[in-house]
């Protein structure tokens, strides 16, 4: 992997020692560069736990992709920064259904510093900048309040609020480490499965400087300082159109 492209890729010009802020500073500029999508899997192109595929596509082809590519691939980055990381498994909490997936359908980072980070730049609408794993406090990030809630000794719950009553829930993990390997079942599960959110339709999101940008099938969305328009789209055109003009893809 060449650090200096991907480096460049995420727009990061800041220090590269192995810190708290340069951690905060690379997973913020990640998530403003890098979108969350989901394209390849309605093309029919087979999304592998392969590194090196995830390189080639969101660096030197300049795209986005889901969890196991975006998070294979930013842990990467960081060990060859000199972080200390690990992945985790984690099991999403479906709002449709109202309860969690299996394990092994998102994968997240540990980051080993002074204290232990919650690292993840492969969750559709994400937290900013990596979260503290030592604290149960409220975590401000860009409007929005995270907080990690330890359920036993084996499980936290992240979960996040906009007013400090109202939570969603997010997902939970356990902090052993996982091989990233592991994942694969789970990253066919969620290409192939009618059952999978992921088959349902596409999706194309980004944060901003002020909010986020979100193109799918239906509607392209735009959150400005928490005001949200929504923009019907109506033909595979139209949606080419938007995906190139606010995401700079060709497909």
């Amino acid at each position: 992997m060449n650090t200096e492209a991907y480096l460049n890729r995420i727009g990061h010009v800041g220090s590269r020692e192995p810190t708290s802020a340069t951690l905060k500073a690379l997973q913020r500029t990640h998530l403003l560069h890098i979108p969350f999508e989901n394209l390849d899997i309605h093309r029919q192109q087979d999304i592998r736990i392969d590194v090196r595929q995830s390189y080639n596509k969101i660096v030197q082809r300049k795209r986005g992709g889901f969890c196991f590519e975006v998070n294979g691939l930013f842990n990467e980055l960081l060990q060859d920064l000199g972080f200390s990381t690990h992945f985790i498994t984690c099991s999403v909490f479906s709002q449709p259904k109202q309860q969690f997936t299996p394990y092994f359908g998102h994968v997240a980072i540990v980051a080993h510093l002074e204290e232990d980070w919650l690292v993840d730049v492969g969750f559709g609408t994400n937290f900013s900048e990596p979260l503290q794993l030592s604290t149960e406090d409220y975590q401000p990030r860009d409007g929005t309040y995270y907080q990690l809630v330890k359920l036993s000794d084996a499980e936290t719950l992240l979960r996040r609020t906009t007013n400090r009553r109202e939570h969603i829930k997010m997902y939970k993990f356990k902090s052993d480490p996982q091989p990233l390997a592991e994942f694969a079942e789970m990253c066919h599960y969620h290409q192939t499965s009618p059952e999978s959110p992921f088959t349902q339709g596409k999706l194309c999101s980004l944060l901003t400087s002020d909010g986020r940008i979100t193109l799918t099938d239906k509607a392209f969305i735009e959150t400005v300082s928490g005001k949200k328009t929504e923009t019907p789209i109506e033909s595979a055109q139209e949606f080419n159109q938007k995906l190139r003009e606010h995401f700079g893809i060709v497909l």
